[in-house]
């Protein structure tokens, strides 16, 4: 079992000056936080989530560092609403699913899981300039991701080029039975929602953001190795955002 008490801890170490944590729900006796990393008001605002499926460590962590370790700069373009955890029962226990055995990244339109209303209550009647959630897959054999955009050029060709420095890419041209190019993953929405249905990532994109991303490090690979990938990832996204691109 994992010790979420750890991830408690070091939310409520946070600098007080320039991050503001809440308990955005408590499920099975773990809080739920939902944090805002800000230094002024009236920024665009983006999300960074992690540990939406317990057994995937390495996202929870890499939001963990971003919020403790921040680049200044960014924080004088954005503002950061960050989910670290979304399903600590699955975290504790390195499980996949929540503690009704349900994979919650895939149940958005299910009234009857707390995860998910804690996601609705965190992003409602809100837009965002870009989504980046953190994921891992057991099954790849290297670094992909997957993203959605609306109105501009991809980000992800730079983000795995960056990324294949430090971590290898899965490099297969069909990936989660999508066409692939280089360990990037850029389907068509509409397919992609008749597909898979109504899951967090796609409600995101259809409802609350231009661009949306999940990042999905190698679970085979070591947890320091995974971390970098998708801090890397995320450094290059955000300096997409920052040149206007």
């Amino acid at each position: 079992m994992r010790n979420y008490d750890d991830v408690v801890r070091r939310i409520e170490s946070l600098d007080p000056e320039r991050v503001q944590s809440r308990v955005l729900a408590e499920i099975e006796g773990y809080p739920v936080y939902a944090v805002r990393l800000s230094t002024r008001s009236n920024r665009p605002t983006a999300v960074l989530m992690g540990g939406t499926h317990g057994d995937e460590p390495a996202g929870v962590e890499a939001v963990l560092r971003t919020l403790e370790t921040i680049d200044d700069d960014w924080l004088r373009h954005f503002d950061f609403d960050i989910i670290p955890c979304l399903n600590p029962y699955g975290y504790v226990h390195d499980t996949r699913h929540n503690a009704q055995d349900i994979d919650v990244n895939w149940s958005y339109e299910r009234d009857d899981v707390p995860e998910v209303q804690a996601v609705r209550r965190f992003v409602a009647d809100r837009r965002f300039p870009f989504v980046f959630d953190c994921h891992e897959d057991w099954e790849s054999s290297g670094y992909y991701l997957y993203e959605l955009r609306r109105n501009a050029d991809l980000a992800g060709p730079e983000a795995t080029r960056r990324v294949r420095q430090v971590c290898p890419l899965n490099t297969s041209p069909m990936i989660e039975e999508l066409p692939a190019v280089n360990g990037l993953i850029a389907p068509d929405a509409d397919q992609e929602i008749e597909r898979r249905g109504a899951g967090i990532p796609l409600v995101m994109f259809f409802e609350h953001t231009d661009h949306l991303l999940t990042s999905e490090s190698p679970t085979e690979l070591d947890l320091e190795t995974r971390v970098r990938a998708h801090l890397t990832a995320l450094d290059a996204i955000v300096a997409a955002h920052l040149s206007g691109k």
